[in-house]
């Protein structure tokens, strides 16, 4: 797809081209399908140099200056051979600024139903492959990290920290605490972990599994790392449990961020609710990590408070059983 304009056989006399120009004005104001027209007709004046003095005279009737320069701009990009004639002049305009590897089998995607891809579709599509390159370049910036410091850093953390919530009676409730199924970390371990300054990269995503109760220590302990709070889900559960002011059924996974870490594009966003059912105590759906894997499929990942190993992550944690378990 050639980058220069479309060869014209001749070039109007001014007085000409300035007609032509009033008349697509008056075009313009009953039909938008004439977008082609001005971008070349524009172009074809090219040769004058005050042809910007004419279309901002106070007499002047056709298209905007601003107007004409954008579509001359895309009407220049693609020249009348390389237009794809069933698709919109706005399909040609979202791709214009785009190289012609990219631009080109967009338009061609546009092109393959029908009718074609609409031009939200398309704009939706652009930024898919954007939010692609960037999370590449995650991975990439991850990696280099790595071998800058000579030890492992991490794009994407998941976390699921085993709080120690004190009952109202350590004498009548601690049959329903967290420490009689599973070792807990007081505050001030969890606040001074080594692992949560060493392994996120400058720029990480991390996400972090609250309870209701533990809601607010959650945040703070983001907040200790540098993470900033972004969004949240949640995990509805077929199971409910107890609580002070609810009988809770439900568990909050917290997405922070620090650095430069792209959201996710229009249109692969996940349900902010999952419906799953209860497992072992404390243990998640897996669920959860089939969609970080999604959001970050080439981000080194590390999971903190493992409870068993997963293909493609490294772990941290007393119950992950790898080498990496004990790191």
């Amino acid at each position: 797809m050639s980058q220069s304009a479309a060869v014209l056989p001749f070039v109007p006399p001014l007085e000409q081209w300035t007609a032509e120009g009033r008349t697509l004005g008056d075009r313009e104001r009953s039909a938008r399908s004439l977008m082609w027209d001005i971008g070349d007709w524009w172009n074809r004046g090219e040769a004058y140099g005050e042809r910007a003095q004419v279309v901002t005279a106070a007499d002047w009737t056709g298209p905007r200056h601003s107007y004409c320069r954008k579509l001359g701009s895309v009407a220049a990009r693609f020249p009348s051979v390389t237009r794809v004639t069933h698709l919109e002049f706005e399909h040609h305009a979202l791709v214009a600024p785009l190289s012609d590897e990219v631009a080109t089998p967009l338009l061609q995607w546009c092109a393959e139903t029908d009718p074609p891809h609409t031009t939200h579709e398309l704009k939706t599509r652009i930024q898919q492959l954007w939010r692609s390159k960037r999370e590449a370049e995650l991975a990439g910036k991850i990696e280099q990290a790595a071998q800058n410091i000579g030890h492992q850093v991490y794009g994407v953390l998941y976390a699921d920290p085993p709080w120690r919530l004190e009952p109202y009676s350590r004498e009548t409730g601690l049959n329903r605490a967290a420490d009689n199924h599973y070792p807990t970390m007081t505050h001030e371990q969890l606040f001074d972990m080594e692992a949560m300054r060493t392994a996120p990269g400058k720029d990480c995503v991390l996400f972090c599994w609250a309870t209701v109760p533990m809601l607010e220590d959650a945040l703070e302990w983001m907040a200790e790392y540098g993470f900033a709070y972004r969004s949240h889900c949640v995990w509805v559960k077929d199971k409910i449990g107890t609580g002070y002011w609810f009988r809770n059924q439900h568990e909050v996974l917290l997405v922070g961020v620090r650095g430069e870490v792209p959201a996710p594009a229009p249109g692969t966003q996940f349900p902010s609710v999952f419906h799953a059912p209860v497992a072992q105590h404390s243990s998640k759906p897996a669920a959860f990590h089939e969609m970080i894997e999604a959001l970050f499929p080439t981000v080194a990942k590390l999971e903190l408070f493992a409870r068993a190993p997963r293909a493609d992550w490294d772990t941290w944690g007393a119950e992950a059983e790898t080498p990496e378990g004990n790191r």
